[in-house]
């Protein structure tokens, strides 16, 4: 699993990683919630802006000008986006566990 993400984490250029991390951040220290709820939604954050970033670029014909300011908005929301998800599906473990496959898959 590291290596999958370490993988990711190489090919993305120096400035978009570190948009993805500073909104990512943001996003966490904006929450109203414990240190662990934080750390998860940093994570959940980076995870969103990694996966969704060039499917969201390629479904809505945006630039490459716009996926820095993309991965921005999903690493802030991204943790937003997800309980929204899971909130509003019948099943949310089903949910969750497409969700799973789709990120695994990304390869």
């Amino acid at each position: 699993m590291t290596d999958f993400i370490l993988e990711v984490v190489y090919h993305l250029p120096y400035w978009k990683t570190a948009v993805i991390v500073a909104f990512a951040l943001i996003g966490a220290l904006l929450q109203e919630a414990g240190f662990w709820q934080r750390v998860l939604t940093f994570f959940i954050g980076i995870a969103a802006a990694v996966t969704f970033t060039q499917p969201l670029l390629d479904f809505f014909e945006l630039k490459a000008a716009f996926s820095d300011a993309t991965a921005g908005v999903l690493a802030m929301s991204g943790r937003n986006i997800t309980v929204f998800v899971l909130r509003l599906s019948r099943d949310p473990f089903k949910s969750a566990g497409m969700i799973l496959k789709i990120w695994k898959g990304y390869r």
